[in-house]
């Protein structure tokens, strides 16, 4: 099966995610994803898409359903800077050495480009105090509901497994910076037409078992190229 377009720029964009952490929060956040160009994902004919996301001190894992039973998954050290791209389907993983943050790069806008509005209005959703903020860029407005103490969110940035991610969304680069993250959000183009909407259904703050951040007893470690400095779709990497 081949893996829609939206799904690999959301799947490779938390694999490749160098700033990923979480001082306060231990669990599982469930977030539900919609969007006008999702195709039916089931017999249902429902577009959403469902992702769980686990946080372990410096260790993450992302697991993203990309439907008709499959599973898309990531796994994130921090500390060691690497991720880790676990393959299913083959029993496979791969292992790749997150680029260094950089302050400037990798963001769609400098802080005045983008307009961060604290609201103080407040919602309590899944138990965890919100805040309403709205972020406006050029091309994009979105309605935000952030909670603080969970960590910094890290997804909507396009990319490749074995290329370079490409910028974050202007919403994501500033929830980032003030330390919040998204357990309600729609965004919408500058005509007001809506891009994304999405929701956390479910948090767990139980501390997510060791064994989800290693690859899976019997996967077979595969090696990635060397192409000197250049990722395999004939890009130059940073």
């Amino acid at each position: 099966m081949k893996t829609p377009r939206y799904l690999t720029v959301l799947f490779a964009s938390f694999a490749l995610s160098a700033g990923l952490s979480a001082k306060d929060f231990e669990g599982m956040i469930r977030l539900k994803m919609t969007s006008p160009d999702m195709a039916a994902r089931g017999s249902k004919g429902d577009p959403s898409m469902f992702m769980n996301y686990y946080i372990k001190g410096g260790l993450m894992r992302v697991d993203v359903d990309a439907g008709q039973g499959k599973t898309l998954a990531s796994i994130v050290d921090t500390a060691k800077r690497e991720v880790t791209i676990l393959m299913p389907d083959q029993n496979m993983y791969m292992v790749r050495k997150m680029p260094e943050p950089q302050k400037t790069a990798g963001a769609a806008g400098t802080p005045g480009d983008v307009e961060f509005v604290r609201t103080g209005e407040t919602d309590t959703i899944l138990g965890y105090k919100c805040e309403k903020i709205i972020v406006r860029s050029r091309n994009q407005e979105s309605e935000i509901w952030g909670a603080e103490g969970l960590g910094v969110f890290q997804s909507m940035a396009g990319g490749n497994p074995m290329g370079r991610p490409a910028p974050k969304s202007a919403w994501e680069s500033a929830l980032a910076e003030h330390g919040f993250f998204p357990l309600r959000m729609v965004s919408k183009d500058k005509s007001g037409k809506e891009q994304m909407r999405m929701e956390a259904v479910a948090i767990d703050p139980k501390s997510p078992d060791d064994s989800l951040f290693v690859p899976p007893e019997g996967f077979q470690k595969i090696e990635i190229p060397d192409f000197g400095g250049m990722s395999p779709f004939g890009r130059k990497e940073n």
